[in-house]
């Protein structure tokens, strides 16, 4: 299913989602439109968005967007759909969907706020939380233990990734200097003659 360009949202604090979220759960009110209730370390407080636009919301807040966040998973799972998406990498924020993210009753959680999970029945299963509290959603430990796996898998692939390309970054590389004539479009240029020096031995 493909998302809907669609109005940007102004970020509001009621929108937050911080490292001290611990899920997103879809919530409809009194006028039967979608909304969010944000459970966080010290109680649950309603968002009047649906689920996708809080998270789109928040991933725009930060510089991308819930299309991006979700190609970015593709791109780094090698797998096309229910990805945990990368809300936050400096803060660990990752959020991974229980089911269709496209489905309104999808719940979000986030991967660093759960402590356990057990079988609930033949398909539900009992999360514990961070802070003692716990969720039943509708979806069976198998499929849950799945979703968890994909969510540490992310995690430890960006984390990688990051590493090598940090590492690699902090290399000594060949020295370079670039001009644009005033009669040329693209910028000439070489490396130094230390660097040529240097390479000559």
């Amino acid at each position: 299913m493909e998302m809907k360009k669609k109005e940007i949202i102004k970020m509001k604090q009621e929108y937050a989602i911080s490292s001290e979220t611990i899920m997103v759960v879809p919530n409809y009110d009194e006028n039967g439109v979608l909304t969010s209730l944000l459970g966080k370390k010290n109680g649950v407080t309603n968002a009047g968005l649906s689920p996708l636009d809080l998270i789109d919301t928040n991933l725009r807040y930060r510089g991308s967007s819930m299309r991006g966040a979700m190609d970015g998973a593709q791109a780094i799972l090698e797998k096309k759909n229910m990805n945990p998406l990368i809300l936050d990498r400096e803060q660990d924020i990752i959020l991974f969907p229980c089911r269709s993210p496209f489905r309104p009753d999808c719940v979000w959680l986030s991967l660093r706020h759960v402590k356990n999970y057990k079988k609930a029945g033949t398909s539900h299963t009992q999360v514990e939380l961070s802070n003692e509290s716990t969720i039943t959603i509708d979806v069976s430990k198998q499929t849950f233990d799945k979703k968890m796996q994909r969510a540490y898998e992310l995690r430890y692939k960006m984390q990688a990734q990051t590493q090598q390309f940090e590492g690699k970054a902090m290399e000594a590389g060949t020295v370079y200097h670039l001009f644009k004539n005033v009669d040329r479009l693209n910028y000439e240029g070489g490396q130094s003659e230390e660097q040529e020096f240097a390479e000559s031995l």
